[in-house]
């Protein structure tokens, strides 16, 4: 697969890398979608594979996609020369609205104006939460594939509670001794560095990033996909629960996959013959929009 080596400037002015993939000569996609945006999950990467083999179904099929990093790429990074760093490890996931937005304009400058979101696990959640969050109106559906629970309260009342409480009271700690920027490793939800302060916005009572509260703020099509064997506590029932809740959302369905684990890596085919069954089956966007 050819494809256009990418860099973008979010409006927070961090630069990014990404791919960007012309659709397939001679195929028109089918539905209203254009172009879709792809992004990766914690500590990923634009050229991990399961963004690379969706963006691959995807343009084969006449849909043009970009597949970008965002700022939690990776665990630490740091842009040559400059001092500061990113990564999953010290993200403040707010933040990934910058990346995403900077991901749609590129795609908007190239013509595309019916654009739709997708995400594996972390970048479900980016995707979710960019369209409960952001008035947008050139996105025309949003897929998180295998969403991550972001919620302080579902955690704690969790067989898991009693490590999750462990690692809240010491990154409180952490913080309340001014070394919230300081890395901790911990294994749960997953076995990741975090700051304290990253750590405790995304896992900590604000719960900010709960997409399960967020999906009643989506006002577009929501195909949330998950696999059977996802049983952990970050991750189990959120696609149902998130469908359930998106009661503003003009269509909204869920799809279990059989037999697949985590971001849908043992299922990748699956998982593209549904995102496509989907984008061909949505209505035409009004016009105007």
């Amino acid at each position: 697969m050819l494809v256009d080596l990418i860099t973008i400037t979010t409006g927070d002015g961090t630069t990014l890398d990404g791919i960007f993939c012309e659709p397939a000569a001679g195929v028109t996609p089918k539905g209203p979608v254009d172009a879709m945006l792809l992004i990766h999950g914690s500590g990923g990467s634009f050229y991990r594979v399961a963004t690379k083999a969706m963006a691959e179904d995807l343009r084969n099929q006449g849909y043009a996609c970009l597949a970008i990093n965002t700022k939690g790429h990776d665990t630490v990074w740091s842009p040559q020369g400059s001092g500061q760093y990113y990564g999953n490890a010290l993200e403040i996931l707010d933040n990934s609205r910058y990346d995403l937005r900077a991901g749609i304009d590129y795609l908007y400058e190239k013509g595309y104006r019916s654009i739709g979101l997708l995400g594996h696990s972390m970048g479900a959640v980016k995707v979710g939460y960019y369209a409960a969050t952001e008035d947008d109106d050139r996105i025309a559906t949003v897929i998180p594939i295998s969403p991550v629970r972001l919620s302080y309260s579902y955690y704690m009342q969790s067989e898991d509670a009693e490590e999750f409480r462990s690692i809240i009271e010491r990154a409180d700690q952490m913080e309340a001794e001014d070394r919230a920027l300081e890395l901790m490793e911990v294994r749960f939800p997953i076995a990741q560095m975090f700051s304290a302060a990253s750590y405790l916005d995304k896992h900590g009572p604000a719960e900010r990033y709960n997409l399960v509260a967020l999906s009643p703020r989506i006002k577009v099509p929501m195909l949330v996909m998950g696999g059977e064997q996802e049983t952990h506590t970050r991750l189990k029932d959120c696609p149902q629960d998130m469908i359930t809740a998106a009661v503003n959302s003009p269509r909204a369905e869920y799809h279990i996959v059989p037999g697949g684990n985590h971001s849908l890596l043992n299922s990748m085919d699956k998982a593209s013959a549904r995102v496509l069954e989907w984008l061909a089956s949505l209505a035409p966007v009004s016009a105007g929009v």
